[in-house]
C-alpha cells in the first residue's frame, strides 16, 4: 500500500473519530440525560432509538477498524499524538461552529501551539 493510501486512511480514522464525538454531543442535546430511577428506562429507551447515537456507534466501530490499520503502518509514538492533538484542534473549532461553545483567546493560542507541534512531529 502506498504511503498516499495509508495517510489517507490515517485521517479518515481521526475524521470518523471527530463526526463520533460531535454526533454524541448532538444525541445528549437531543435527549435529556437523567439518573432519577424513576426515568431509567425511559433514558434507556430514548437513547437506544436515538439516530445520533446509533451514528455515534458507527462512527466509533469505523474508527476502530481504521486505527487497527493505521497502528500496524506507523509508529504509534508518531500516529497516536498526531490523531489526538488533530482531534482536539478540530473538536475545539466544530464545537465553537456548530454548537456555539466558547473559544477564549487561550484555547485559539492553545490551538496555534498545538498546530505548530504537529508540523513539528510530522517533519521528524
Amino acid at each position: 500500500m502506498s504511503k498516499t493510501s495509508a495517510n489517507l486512511i490515517f485521517l479518515i480514522s481521526i475524521a470518523a473519530t471527530i463526526i463520533g464525538q460531535l454526533l454524541l454531543k448532538k444525541a445528549t442535546a437531543a435527549q435529556r440525560l437523567t439518573f432519577d430511577p424513576s426515568q431509567l428506562w425511559a433514558t434507556v429507551l430514548g437513547l437506544a432509538f436515538n439516530p445520533y447515537l446509533l451514528g455515534w456507534v458507527l462512527s466509533a466501530g469505523v474508527s476502530a477498524a481504521l486505527w487497527i490499520f493505521v497502528v500496524s503502518r506507523f509508529e504509534l509514538s508518531l500516529a497516536f499524538p498526531i490523531a489526538t492533538t488533530l482531534s482536539y484542534i478540530l473538536i475545539l473549532v466544530l464545537s465553537w461552529w456548530l454548537f456555539d461553545e466558547q473559544m477564549t483567546v487561550t484555547r485559539w493560542i492553545g490551538v496555534g501551539l498545538m498546530s505548530a507541534g504537529i508540523f513539528m512531529t510530522y517533519q521528524s
